[in-house]
C-alpha cells in the first residue's frame, strides 16, 4: 500500500486543528469551575449538607480543623469517607474537646475507627472551622453543631479554585506537623 503525501498532509492538520479545539475548550471553560468560589449566609443553605456533600465528593483525602463539633450527621460522613478509603486527619481544640461531652465522644469514636485526630497543645483557643478535600475547600465562621446550622449568624465559603484549595490544606498539613495525633 501506497502512502499518499497529500493525504498525510491533511490528515496532520487535522489532527492539529483538534489539538487547538481541545485546547481553546479546556482554556475558556474548564478552568472556570475550578476557580469557583461560593460565600454563604447559612440562613440560606442548608450548611452541613453542604459540607458532607464535599466529604463525599472526596476520593483522596478530607483534612478538617474544627473548633466545635456535635453534629452527628458530619461525623458519619467522615467515617463513610474513611470505610472508602479515603484518607481523613483532623484538628480540634483542647478545652472544647474536654468541656464539650458530644465532642469528646465524637472524636473518640472517630479515632477508634482509625481517624487521625490531633487536639492544639498551646495555651490559647485553636479556632479554626476549615476542611479541605483535593476537590475544594470549606471555610468560614461555621462550627459543627446544631446552633451554628439552625439559628447563628454564620458565613461560609466554599472553593474549588486550585490556588485557594491548596493554601489551605497546606495550612492544615503544617498543623498536623505541628500537632500531631495521638
Amino acid at each position: 500500500m501506497k502512502f499518499n503525501k497529500d493525504f498525510g498532509y491533511v490528515l496532520v492538520i487535522v489532527i492539529l486543528l483538534g489539538l487547538c479545539g481541545q485546547f481553546y475548550y479546556d482554556y475558556h471553560y474548564k478552568p472556570i469551575k475550578q476557580r469557583e468560589v461560593s460565600v454563604y449566609y447559612n440562613g440560606d443553605i442548608e450548611t452541613n449538607k453542604k459540607l458532607i456533600k464535599i466529604i463525599q465528593d472526596s476520593n483522596e483525602f478530607v483534612y478538617f480543623a474544627i473548633y466545635t463539633f456535635t453534629r452527628k450527621d458530619i461525623k458519619d460522613a467522615l467515617l463513610g469517607a474513611k470505610h472508602r478509603g479515603v484518607d481523613v486527619r483532623g484538628l480540634t481544640d483542647k478545652s472544647q474537646l474536654e468541656k464539650i461531652e458530644i465532642q469528646s465522644d465524637i472524636i473518640k469514636e472517630l479515632k477508634a475507627e482509625g481517624i487521625p485526630i490531633a487536639t492544639q497543645s498551646h495555651s490559647a483557643i485553636m479556632h479554626l472551622k476549615t476542611l479541605v478535600t483535593e476537590n475544594s475547600y470549606f471555610s468560614g465562621s461555621y462550627n459543627w453543631t446544631a446552633s451554628a446550622t439552625d439559628s447563628n449568624d454564620e458565613i461560609i465559603e466554599i472553593g474549588q479554585d486550585e490556588t485557594i484549595r491548596k493554601q489551605y490544606q497546606k495550612v492544615l498539613e503544617e498543623l498536623f506537623e505541628k500537632y500531631p495525633a495521638n
